[in-house]
């Protein structure tokens, strides 16, 4: 029977795994936990994982080093119950043959559904209306919308920016996609209309929702330009990365209080003390609350190793050649 090891903490594993998920990974492998609330060294972790098929580690857990893999000729599969796999990949992983697998698809369901609120929330002016309230009786707002009538512009058809097209389709919401490595055809399959200009988006949107990887390529993307082109009483929101965008240009535009902004991330992280983003009426930002653990990493986990059990493929199998436009 093939055997796995998780790594993880066990007050980390409670937040990961429910008994649901603990039930299938159990039915299918034969599976050991770390039963200590501290995560192991290299040197534990290898003598862990000597006998196991499969590791499964998680953030702030062991990695595959050249020491433990030594340790561990039967790993077939390293199964990362967290987000990016990046770092994995050094020259003690070059030329070995182990699946490296990352659990970013069950993370983008929880970042899609706070983006799904922050667009309905923003879309009504429900915070704006609030903090009229708490002096007089505030005037219904006339430029509220409801989802089947705005424009919401997604950027990026990353995993994240895939869910939140997914939950934004039974509202009937129309969806503009920017993302130059998508066809149209991709895009419709997805509910969207793919546009070739950032600015383009910009320009069309009621609701914009950032959700590229931090790469070379998409470094202060969104600059100045594509700030001016929103539509006064735009919703912007940002739960990729904060340096994905021109912040002091987001500022600007924010100072003039024409757009309204959902900020899970800033430019450094946490924002300076003395940075607008934190004291501007209408800005919410919030503390990288998008992510983070959840059962659907734990479901994940499951699934994917009942996959590769079956000779199937995990969801999300990372390789060196996928490395450059990865977060």
């Amino acid at each position: 029977m093939v055997k796995v090891g998780i790594l993880i903490p066990s007050k980390a594993c409670a937040e990961l795994f429910s008994a649901d998920s603990r039930a299938r990974l159990q039915n299918v492998a034969e599976v050991i936990w770390n039963d200590t609330d501290k995560p192991f060294t290299e040197e534990e972790a290898g003598d862990f994982l000597q006998t196991c098929h499969i590791a499964v580690g998680s953030w702030g857990t062991a990695i595959p080093t050249k020491a433990i893999l030594e340790k561990c000729p039967q790993l077939q599969l390293w199964e990362h119950a967290a987000g990016t796999v990046k770092h994995f990949f050094t020259d003690d992983l070059r030329g070995r043959e182990l699946l490296i697998a990352s659990c970013a698809p069950a993370i983008a369901r929880t970042v899609a559904e706070m983006v799904l609120g922050e667009i309905i929330v923003g879309l009504r002016r429900i915070i704006p209306n609030s903090q009229q309230n708490r002096t007089v009786r505030g005037a219904k707002p006339i430029n509220k919308l409801y989802a089947a009538r705005a424009t919401v512009g997604v950027i990026g058809a990353s995993w994240v920016g895939r869910e939140v097209m997914k939950l934004l389709r039974p509202f009937r919401t129309r969806v503009l996609l920017y993302d130059p490595y998508m066809t149209r055809e991709a895009a419709a399959e997805l509910g969207a209309e793919k546009v070739d200009s950032l600015t383009e988006l910009c320009a069309a949107c009621d609701a914009i929702t950032l959700h590229t990887p931090r790469t070379k390529e998409t470094y202060r993307m969104m600059k100045s330009e594509h700030f001016q082109a929103m539509k006064d009483d735009c919703v912007f929101i940002n739960t990729s990365r904060g340096d994905c965008i021109d912040e002091s240009a987001l500022i600007r535009e924010l100072e003039q209080g024409r757009l309204f902004a959902f900020l899970d991330v800033s430019d450094p992280e946490p924002a300076h003390p003395d940075n607008p983003i934190r004291s501007l009426p209408n800005v919410v930002y919030t503390s990288h609350l998008a992510g983070g653990a959840s059962y659907h990493i734990g479901d994940q986990v499951a699934a994917d190793i009942e996959a590769h059990v079956t000779g199937k493929r995990p969801l999300m199998v990372v390789d060196w050649n996928m490395l450059e436009r990865m977060a």
